[in-house]
């Protein structure tokens, strides 16, 4: 293998950043005309494409059959250079040869799911610059970037968007769980309800901190006004509400639907927020508030009958970096926000489910001036605060395997 430090023949200088809908993305093709020289290159094209694919595997006893569709979303072709075409300046090898491809306004996220029962999709986007040779047994040079690309957001999206970001102070929803709770399979049930505070939109900006506060009260069992609210060895009576962040922990569930012609497959993925399944330890990264209720006695059955009741409230913030929910004619996906209540004993974990929907959060860029507009200024400069933060997206959307282009080996 080449080392990296060996001069290769074609250079692709294009910024690693993630793309929204509708922007004008340009770059440009280092071709070093002696190498090229060297390797029979004649021609040098670049190819932009992008797809959303689809494929599900059906397997009996006998056979495994696999079903794969393919929607072409971008098909660009550009010659850049052909021998004799253009030479480099006096005293250099390298022809610079400048690029630039407008993205669609309605292009979907970038997008990757693959589960165990063989069922995959994908929306991918990619760039590949090919040096053609001449002859039978002269493969083509070929250089692929991967790339990833959001939708734009509308104007209410990003006001939404901002007013996040400098502190909410519009209208907030709530959602409500509860669970009857034993130690064991006989005696009396306890209570434990559970509340999310979140704010009331149809839409979340994806990689934006969405405040939150969630609210755990639990009751004991119907005891004597007499009984303490703790036992013998001084610990609470159950059931008791967690005091530490460390206790709770939160996922976010992707449910994807995976269409080929006719036959219809689901997929489910699990996200951990911020990396970390446990609030409390997402609590180093944005914080988290907790408050703990005075302990409260609520009579149930007279006065001299009743349960101690206890509370706990959380705040903080969490963050989305995943693709916005789109639907597409063979794929579409949504999410739940899943909160944990861990209590003693079998089958007492309370569990809060909240469906939400995410949305873009950055804008389309404006147009650069001229072929060369983002070589003299970083991406920082096009959009108020910088590209948008890059999707939590696995190893193999950028490895390209699921990348099937129709003239791949043209």
């Amino acid at each position: 293998m080449a080392s990296s430090t060996t001069p290769q023949p074609i250079t692709l200088k294009f910024q690693n950043v993630v793309r929204v809908a509708g922007e004008t993305i340009e770059g440009s093709v280092d071709l070093n005309v002696a190498l090229a020289q060297e390797d029979h290159i004649q021609q040098l094209r670049i190819k932009f494409r992008g797809a959303i694919t689809t494929k599900i595997t059906i397997q009996d006893a006998q056979t495994s059959t696999t079903h794969i569709e393919t929607i072409p979303l971008i098909h660009s072709d550009l010659s850049l250079w052909k021998q004799g075409a253009a030479f480099p300046d006096a005293g250099s090898h390298i022809l610079v040869c400048p690029f630039r491809f407008k993205l669609s306004e309605n292009l979907p996220p970038s997008f990757h799911c693959s589960g165990h029962s063989a069922t995959g999709a994908t929306i991918s986007y990619s760039l590949e610059v090919v040096g053609d040779r001449l002859g039978l047994f002269r493969p083509n040079e070929r250089l692929r970037r991967i790339i990833s690309v959001v939708p734009a957001a509308s104007q209410s999206q990003l006001l939404v968007n901002e007013s996040l970001r400098q502190g909410w102070i519009g209208q907030w929803k709530d959602t409500k769980q509860d669970i009857k709770l034993r130690r064991g399979i006989l005696g009396h049930y306890s209570h434990a309800y559970v509340t999310l505070w979140i704010p009331d939109l149809a839409s979340f900006p994806i990689s934006t901190p969405i405040p939150f506060s969630f609210h755990i009260v639990t009751e004991t069992k119907v005891i004597d006004r007499s009984d303490r609210p703790e036992d013998k060895h001084g610990k609470p009576l159950f059931p008791a509400p967690p005091t530490s962040s460390t206790q709770l922990t939160q996922v976010l569930r992707r449910q994807t639907e995976v269409r080929v012609r006719d036959i219809i497959r689901y997929e489910e993925d699990t996200f951990d927020l911020q990396g970390t399944r446990n609030l409390g330890d997402a609590a180093q990264l944005r914080g988290v508030d907790a408050v703990v209720d005075e302990l409260q006695w609520i009579p149930k059955e007279g006065k001299d009958r009743g349960v101690w009741r206890r509370g706990a409230h959380f705040n903080s913030t969490l963050s989305f970096p995943f693709a916005p929910t789109v639907r597409t004619k063979t794929l579409d996906w949504l999410y739940v926000l899943q909160f944990v209540v861990p209590f003693p004993g079998i089958g007492n974990d309370l569990k809060l489910e909240f469906p939400i929907h995410l949305g873009p959060g950055s804008p389309c860029p404006p147009s650069p001036n001229g072929m060369h507009g983002l070589s003299s200024r970083t991406y920082a400069e096009v959009l108020p605060a910088g590209p948008p933060p890059m999707l939590d997206l696995p190893p193999s959307y950028w490895a390209g395997d699921d990348h099937d282009w129709d003239d791949e080996k043209q």
